[in-house]
């Protein structure tokens, strides 16, 4: 490190990529950031980066640089853009590094780098909705009924499952104060996240439920495997819920189909996009928005059905006044026809009058007000 460090600051620093990242960014990302965050930006270096830097200088690399790897990248994998996306993140945060560490002056060369236009597009997301929720817990056992129950009523993400703590739980309310990674307990992800969240009767009535089931702690995890320690809620999916669901039948779709579920079951009972965002804590609006709220079928058809309701509304208005016009028109040709007979024109209206005002004063005739001259 003293060897990277004498090189780093050096104002005509010939470090590799290869050292920086190694030597530098990477052991920087294990004390600053999160442990999941750190182990992704180290499998990504090291399964996606590292063999297309070779030996090139930190400030040899260009933004040509970064494009033609991300389309070496897409070429030789089948990756989607999504996953360049976060390749391409990556890349961009070791040279914000860099610049912030002395060991990079000027422009960040991975601004503006396009992401390959033909790479493979992202696969659908997906969310349950309540009555797939009900189906799910009627065949769950009761420590896994309990952990969907939280997932699919209260939203919360995996690691925020494995830190609840009974102290977090008030009878109407979930504080969210952790999040545990393999065994690794961080605060929850964002300071938005770092909030409460309503806890329903129906959830409330599973969770005391299964409290008593347990002896009614009064401290330590609400869900852990028997020793005390978290569950791991990956292995719950695949060995308990995966098989349960395959009898119903029902695809698995992971844990976060109940978190876009339950904003996508708010946000179809009406509730607006902003209170979806606070109840699953997000830091922006648009992720709400564009990630989490799906938008059903049935919900598809309904809009459709009221768009055709509307137009026979509309159809059906003008019909009715058109045979009101017709009925108009039928009573006015019944009408007798008068003649006026102090009016020699028959034509019903009133006789001119020959008198003729003054010069400057005014006439009226019917609604209309003239001046003689």
């Amino acid at each position: 490190m003293q060897a990277v460090n004498r090189d780093r600051l050096c104002a005509n620093s010939r470090i590799t990529l290869t050292s920086f990242v190694e030597g530098a960014y990477l052991p920087w990302t294990k004390e600053e950031r999160r442990a999941s965050t750190s182990k992704g930006h180290h499998e990504i270096w090291i399964n996606h980066i590292r063999y297309h830097v070779g030996e090139l200088h930190l400030r040899e690399f260009r933004t040509v640089d970064a494009s033609r790897m991300l389309r070496a990248i897409a070429e030789a994998n089948d990756l989607t853009k999504t996953t360049l996306q976060h390749i391409k993140t990556v890349l961009s945060t070791i040279f914000t590094y860099a610049k912030n560490e002395g060991a990079l002056d000027g422009a960040n060369p991975v601004d503006g780098v396009l992401i390959p236009r033909h790479a493979k597009e992202p696969g659908e997301t997906h969310a349950y909705d309540l009555g797939q929720v009900l189906q799910i817990l009627e065949c769950l056992p009761f420590l896994e009924k309990s952990l969907v129950a939280t997932a699919a009523l209260a939203g919360l993400r995996r690691g925020e499952l494995c830190g609840l703590e009974w102290t977090d739980y008030t009878g109407n309310e979930l504080v969210i104060k952790r999040s545990i990674w393999m065994s690794v307990v961080n605060l929850p992800k964002t300071r938005a996240s770092r909030d409460s969240v309503p806890v329903i009767p129906a959830l409330a009535e599973l969770l005391d439920e299964y409290r008593r089931s347990v002896g009614n702690p009064e401290t330590g995890l609400i869900f852990h495997s028997g020793d005390g320690l978290p569950v791991c809620v990956n292995k719950v999916g695949r060995r308990v819920i995966r098989r349960a669901l395959e009898a119903i039948p029902l695809p698995w779709y992971g844990w976060h189909a109940f978190r876009r579920g339950l904003a996508s079951n708010l946000y179809e009972l009406g509730a607006q996009d902003i209170v979806v965002q606070r109840i699953l804590r997000h830091s922006k609006p648009h992720v709400t928005r564009e990630r989490f709220i799906k938008v059903f079928d049935r919900t598809v058809l309904d809009a459709v059905d009221k768009v055709q309701t509307r137009i026979e509304e509309l159809r059906q208005r003008k019909e009715d006044r058109r045979q009101l016009e017709l009925k108009f028109v039928d009573a006015s040709v019944d009408l007798p026809l008068t003649v006026n007979t102090e009016n020699p024109t028959g034509c019903g209206f009133p006789p001119f009058s020959s008198f003729r005002p003054p010069s400057g004063h005014q006439r009226i005739v019917g609604s209309v007000v003239s001046y003689s001259k």
